[in-house]
C-alpha cells in the first residue's frame, strides 16, 4: 500500500504559501501609519529671520498629518505629509502679523504650507527606543503657490506614550524667499532676511488616523 503524499494536497500547498507569506512579511517588516495629534498643540513649526535690522521668529501650533514608516525596518520605506496653516503663524506683533498674511505670504490665496516626504537616509534600519538617530530627509516643499525638492536634516526618537508607539521629529531647513516667489514688501525689505531658517518638532503616534490632506496642483520649480 502506497503510502498518501500530503504534500501535494491543494490545503497543504495553501497553508504552505501562507506560513510562506507571513514569514517574508515578518522578515521584511510592515509600514505602520503614524499620526500627528492636532488637539495636543505641542507641534510647532518655526519661521526665523535674521536680517541686519532685526530678528523675527514666526511661529504656529497648527500642524496636521500622518506619515508612513516600520521604525524595525526604516529600509522599507518611509512617506508622510505635513500641513501647517499659515493663517495662524504668530510674531508677536499683530500688526506684523497683519503684513506677514497679507503682503508676504498671501494667505488669502496660500493658506497652507505643505512638506512632502518621499525617502530619508543616514539612520538605521532599526530605530531603537530613547536613542536620537540623525539623517536627511528627501520630499517636497510647498508654499506660496511653488512646489519644490527639498533636502533637509532631521531627528527621529522612538518612544511610547500611553501605550502607544511614539515618534518624535525635527527637522531643520531654509528657504529661499526668491525660490518661492514670495516678495519682501517695503515694510518688511530691511526687516527680513531673504533666507529663512525653518524648524519643525512634531510627534506622531502609530494607530493614530492624522488627516487626510489633499496636496495642491502647483508647478515644480527647480
Amino acid at each position: 500500500m502506497k503510502a498518501r503524499n500530503v504534500m501535494r494536497s491543494p490545503r497543504c500547498r495553501f497553508l504552505i504559501a501562507v506560513a510562506s507569506a507571513l514569514s517574508l512579511l515578518a522578515t521584511t517588516g510592515l509600514a505602520a501609519d503614524f499620526g500627528l495629534d492636532p488637539t495636543a498643540s505641542r507641534d510647532t513649526v518655526y519661521f526665523r529671520s535674521t536680517a541686519k535690522l532685526e530678528f523675527i521668529e514666526g511661529k504656529s501650533n497648527n500642524i496636521e498629518g500622518r506619515f508612513s514608516v516600520d521604525p524595525n525596518h526604516v529600509d522599507s520605506g518611509v512617506t508622510g505629509l505635513l500641513r501647517v496653516d499659515l493663517r495662524t503663524l504668530k510674531t508677536g506683533i499683530e500688526t506684523r502679523d497683519g503684513h506677514m498674511r497679507d503682503r508676504h505670504l498671501h494667505t488669502d490665496k496660500y493658506p497652507y504650507a505643505f512638506f512632502e516626504v518621499d525617502s530619508v537616509t543616514g539612520i538605521p534600519q532599526r530605530l531603537d527606543a530613547g536613542i536620537t538617530h540623525v539623517g536627511k530627509v528627501f520630499g517636497f516643499f510647498y508654499i506660496h503657490g511653488v512646489r519644490r525638492p527639498l533636502e533637509a536634516s532631521f531627528e527621529a526618537t522612538r518612544s511610547s506614550e500611553s501605550g502607544r508607539e511614539k515618534l518624535t521629529i525635527q527637522t531643520k531647513f531654509q528657504l529661499d524667499l526668491d525660490d518661492y516667489g514670495i516678495p519682501r514688501p517695503k515694510a518688511l525689505f530691511l526687516k527680513l532676511a531673504e533666507t529663512i531658517n525653518v524648524e519643525c518638532i512634531f510627534s506622531g503616534y502609530n494607530n493614530l488616523a492624522g488627516t487626510a490632506i489633499e496636496l495642491p496642483a502647483w508647478l515644480t520649480r527647480e
